[in-house]
């Protein structure tokens, strides 16, 4: 086995005969395994709404690694690379490699996430609702399920449950008595997720309690980011400050005690609502912001993630991103 450490801003690797990379991104694939085409990718700037990582695995036995973000672009000749990164050799097969980087890299925490959300369906009110989720809509889904003859699962409901973006408690005029909605939903045999984002609406409350003691997002100026996201315009908590950290468990943990809410849907952390020269109090970059999103996580068992950097081996249900569907009264997000 060898080692070699590729520092700099560029290196190239060539292809052996008949090889192929797999990896970087999730949404890539169709794509693999790389060198059949050319294709190139920024994983600092876009995970293209789904899972990334700094891993490049080859179907020969090697494999690239980063702690960082990288670029890479691939072509019939080999693979080139800026960033830093380290190639290790010596592995086999693509699952030598894999088990390899694992082992080092990222290795199984012991701990799965709630076994409900792979031994049972997952329902979710965004194709039901869109945004005019009620608390009596929310019940009639529930029936109909059973109605129809399905099997009972984790049921999430989707955004627009709350009164507002960082403000985590249901909007009483659509949802007049949450606790008893969660018990109804939990006594049909419906475990109950609830959608959050880490987005907080200006001219808000919480906004100015966050903003107040430096809990959000700056941008280069040194004034608080304002984001466009699927939504509109919005704040965004700096996860890289442990006080963002807390307030943010603060708020779920509320929930689960106030209303016996059991787990959560986290969406957006996407990379593509950070830049690069934010001013955060954590390091890292936009890749570190959707990372800490994930971390998040992992203190409630039954959790889901779309958008996620790194973090393999741990207790997290990662899915593929939304497909286009049609029914629903609004667009979804990617």
């Amino acid at each position: 086995m060898t080692t070699k450490d590729l520092p700099g801003t560029s290196l190239f690797v060539p292809h052996r005969p008949g090889e192929g990379w797999w990896g970087g991104l999730n949404d890539d694939g169709l794509h693999m395994p790389f060198g059949r085409a050319p294709l190139s990718r920024d994983l600092a700037r876009d995970l293209s709404g789904n899972q990334g990582a700094p891993l490049l695995l080859s179907d020969q036995g090697r494999y690239l690694w980063s702690d960082a973000p990288f670029a890479f672009e691939v072509d019939g000749t080999g693979l080139r690379l800026r960033g830093e990164a380290r190639l290790e050799e010596g592995f086999g097969t693509l699952r030598g490699a894999f088990l390899a980087a694992s082992a080092r890299h990222f290795p199984p925490s012991g701990t799965l996430p709630d076994e409900r959300l792979f031994t049972r369906p997952q329902y979710n009110t965004w194709i039901e609702h869109g945004y005019g989720g009620t608390q009596e809509g929310v019940l009639a889904y529930a029936r109909g399920i059973l109605d129809h003859g399905f099997p009972t699962g984790v049921l999430m409901i989707d955004d627009n449950w709350h009164r507002g973006y960082g403000h985590w408690d249901f909007d009483r005029k659509r949802f007049p008595d949450p606790a008893a909605l969660v018990r109804q939903l939990q006594e049909m045999g419906f475990p109950v997720m609830l959608w959050v984002c880490p987005f907080v609406s200006p001219d808000s409350e919480e906004f100015r309690w966050l903003e107040k003691r430096g809990l959000l997002l700056l941008d280069a100026s040194g004034q608080v980011a304002l984001r466009r996201w699927w939504n509109g315009y919005s704040a965004v908590l700096d996860l890289t400050h442990p006080g963002a950290v807390n307030w943010m468990n603060e708020q779920l943990g509320r929930l689960q005690a106030d209303y016996g809410v059991d787990g959560f849907k986290l969406d957006a952390g996407d990379p593509i609502f950070y830049r690069a020269d934010d001013r955060m109090v954590g390091v890292g970059g936009p890749a570190a912001q959707c990372e800490a999103w994930a971390r998040l996580g992992l203190r409630f068992p039954l959790n889901e993630y779309r958008a996620c950097w790194k973090l393999g081996g741990q207790a997290l249900a990662q899915r593929l991103k939304d497909k286009a569907h049609i029914g629903t009264s609004s667009a979804s997000p990617a």
